[in-house]
């Protein structure tokens, strides 16, 4: 008796056919019904029955399936229990994130991380959305980071993890100007706009706005930003509130805006019901303790 044939019996009683069985196990046809009948010949009785075109377990198929599922799970946990001997210690983790969360979330988070877990390896790449889910559909990273806008693929769970706000920056040497000026779409056009290029949650907002310059990097529309009178629609996130350094951008709500529309969540995003080893785990859990205390 091996695995396999035990696997054969719990996807029978699921399914009711070879075939079906055989797609689910990338196997041919053949292969499965060899053995079901080498299973039954191990057993000394009949398991499987044909009732109006679908295989039914008998009853002594059903007397077996409990302990073959039983057998099926102590083999997943004696396999996980050998893979985390070396995945402690020799932890890889891929991420894939959009641009904002990659940016100014991310990084603070995969610091404090590394410092904990020096041994393991994080590779991040910055994405468009449209990417980012591409890839978690073929299985190629283990978390993405997406705002809670996105449309998600199928079998995947999405968690919060953070909070952010799209608002205004201007230069926090520049003349100041009236919250009010920023307002209404007649007054837009007053004023001489950067735009970030790439894909992100800000679009709805730069939309509104003839840009005079575009710039594909968020840290290099703040600083044309910085120099000058223009503005730019920019995530909260973005800017740094440390009291004890001078600001080079000021970020402000926009007047107009709502603020249901205006907030949104940075989620982290993984497939459903597959199997975690210890470190992907472990950075889980990190996430969802670490990543909810910074908005806190």
């Amino acid at each position: 008796m091996n695995i396999l044939k035990l696997r054969i019996l719990m996807l029978i009683d699921k399914f009711h056919k070879a075939t079906d069985v055989a797609e689910a196990l990338q196997v041919k046809q053949p292969t499965v019904s060899f053995h079901m009948k080498s299973l039954e010949k191990e057993m000394g009785v009949s398991l499987f029955s044909l009732q109006q075109g679908r295989i039914m377990l008998t009853e002594a198929g059903k007397k077996l399936l409990p302990y073959a599922k039983q057998i099926i799970s102590l083999e997943q946990e004696a396999r996980q229990a050998v893979d985390e001997l070396t995945e402690e210690s020799q932890g890889q983790l891929h991420l894939s994130a959009e641009s904002i969360s990659g940016t100014y979330l991310l990084p603070t988070l995969m610091a404090k991380f590394a410092e904990r877990y020096p041994d393991c390896r994080i590779q991040l790449d910055i994405q468009s959305p449209d990417a980012i889910k591409q890839l978690l559909k073929q299985g190629e990273i283990d978390f993405a980071f997406l705002d809670d806008r996105d449309s998600l693929p199928e079998y995947t769970v999405a968690e919060p993890v953070a909070s952010d706000q799209v608002g205004v920056i201007r230069s926090a040497t520049a003349p100041a100007y009236k919250l009010g000026e920023v307002d209404g779409p007649d007054v837009l056009d007053k004023h001489t706009w950067v735009k970030y290029s790439g894909s992100s949650v800000v679009d709805q907002y730069s939309s509104l706005v003839k840009p005079h310059l575009e710039i594909n990097s968020w840290e290099a529309v703040k600083q044309v930003v910085s120099g000058g009178e223009a503005l730019a629609f920019f995530p909260a996130s973005g800017v740094d509130n440390n009291e004890n350094a001078a600001p080079a951008v000021e970020w402000l709500p926009y007047p107009e805006a709502d603020n249901q529309r205006s907030h949104y969540q940075i989620n982290i995003v993984y497939q459903q019901d597959t199997h975690m080893n210890l470190m992907q785990q472990t950075f889980l859990d990190f996430i969802r303790r670490e990543g909810l205390e910074m908005n806190s």
